[in-house]
């Protein structure tokens, strides 16, 4: 037979036959320039099968054709090494069935502690902070806003209603600041499996740790006691939840996101994780939000001014601004195309109600210093291909999307 024959028969492809070929399990007579397969190639190929049955390996299976070819397979000493060799295997393989055991028995030991988080009871539940409620004003007037129909305690505030005299509406539900400013669009929608954290791009998550341990040593060098520190657009990436144990735990948070549904679900996380943390939830999705001039400390952009431009026509600082304190800080982390990147145009395509300088960083850094804020960025890495979900579709293979870490700070 010829090797298009012999693979077929034996229901393997010509590849395969090569190999074992190659490796010396197979040794077929050659006709000319060609290999010929005949009953002896045969026998020895199903004996194969059947030792690979057995878990025996290449080497192993190589010592057990010798012994064929070199015998018949009756002499006494022929029968003891193959007897040898199916001993060995056996130990080998009942060594190995003890070590699967103990691995199956703390793959089900491991299951059922992530099944105990998940069924966990509901520790106590939080609620607007009494201590924040002097930073809830008016957007409109600036004016404090009245709370009226509230169910409250010694801490928290947990259902109620907030009113200006001028007309502003908005309501405390289960803990969770909601305003009348909720997205219509149809360009997003809540992330509350964490999709977005899936599998990204080689060297994508290097390039993200990177900037986390910047950020994170920035904090670190700095006393946060006390102190407001902001982060919006979470429905994208979330630095405060996926970074708290590393995060000063004496500073008031203030969460923001046009979802109420995933501010409710990462409340619900945080009071798993860090039960008593005192964070200030607000669904908005509007560019004003219902918070004290001058009240931040810390505005963490963690790809946060990239989500923030898919929706709004300016840069988050922009709108924020007025809410930094005068020595208020920016950490934060940037992807960023090149100006005239293919990739660029079609998020802008993708995203019509978004920013037009979008996802560059030369254009972030100009838009930040007519905000009155100097940008000092740090290059992580570039990711030449991305997998195709969310902006990430937009990117063309080979585009290189740059990763930035950087601090801004109000310039004197």
């Amino acid at each position: 037979m010829k090797i298009g024959e012999f693979a077929r028969v034996c229901n393997v492809t010509k590849d395969t036959v090569r190999y074992y070929v190659n490796i010396g399990l197979l040794i077929p007579k050659m006709q000319g320039s060609q290999m010929s397969f005949e009953e002896r190639e045969y026998a020895d190929f199903n004996y194969i099968q059947k030792l690979k049955g057995m878990r025996f390996n290449i080497k192993e299976i190589r010592a057990f054709l010798y012994l064929r070819r070199m015998s018949n397979m009756i002499e006494p000493a022929t029968i003891d090494e193959c007897v040898k060799l199916l001993e060995d295997k056996r130990e080998c393989l009942a060594s190995e069935m003890i070590t699967i055991e103990n691995s199956i028995h703390l793959i089900e030991d491991e299951i059922e502690s992530f099944k105990n988080k998940k069924n966990a009871d509901k520790r106590d539940r939080t609620g607007v902070p009494i201590s924040t409620v002097p930073l809830l004003v008016c957007p409109d007037c600036r004016q404090h806003l009245h709370i009226e129909n509230a169910e409250i305690n010694y801490k928290y505030i947990y259902e109620g209603t907030l009113s200006c005299p001028c007309g502003y509406h908005a309501i405390i539900e289960n803990g969770i600041v909601r305003t009348e400013n909720t997205y219509e669009g149809t360009h997003d929608r809540p992330d509350l499996r964490r999709r977005l954290y899936c599998e990204i791009g080689e060297g994508w998550e290097i390039y993200t740790q990177k900037c986390r341990d910047a950020i994170i040593e920035q904090i670190e060098s700095q006393d946060w006691n006390g102190k407001v520190i902001l982060e919006a657009n979470i429905n994208g990436f979330f630095f405060t939840y996926n970074n708290l144990h590393q995060l000063p735990k004496n500073s008031v948070y203030i969460i923001v996101d046009k979802y109420h549904e995933v501010l409710a679900m990462y409340k619900e996380l945080f009071e798993q994780l860090y039960p008593g943390l005192d964070i200030l939830y607000i669904a908005d999705a509007s560019e004003k939000f219902p918070l004290q001039d001058s009240c931040i400390d810390l505005f963490l952009s963690f790809y946060g001014e990239i989500e923030y431009s898919f929706y709004h026509k300016n840069v988050q600082l922009h709108d924020i601004c007025h809410l930094m304190k005068p020595k208020g800080l920016i950490f934060g982390a940037f992807q960023s195309f090149a100006p005239e990147a293919k990739s660029r145009r079609l998020l802008i395509e993708r995203y019509p109600e978004g920013h037009k300088r979008l996802a560059n960083m030369t254009y972030l850094i100009e838009d930040y210093l007519k905000c009155g804020y100097k940008i000092s960025a740090v290059e992580t890495g570039k990711i030449m291909k991305t997998e195709d979900h969310h902006m990430y579709i937009c990117h063309l293979d080979g585009e290189p999307l740059t990763i930035y870490y950087f601090v801004a700070e109000k310039e004197n």
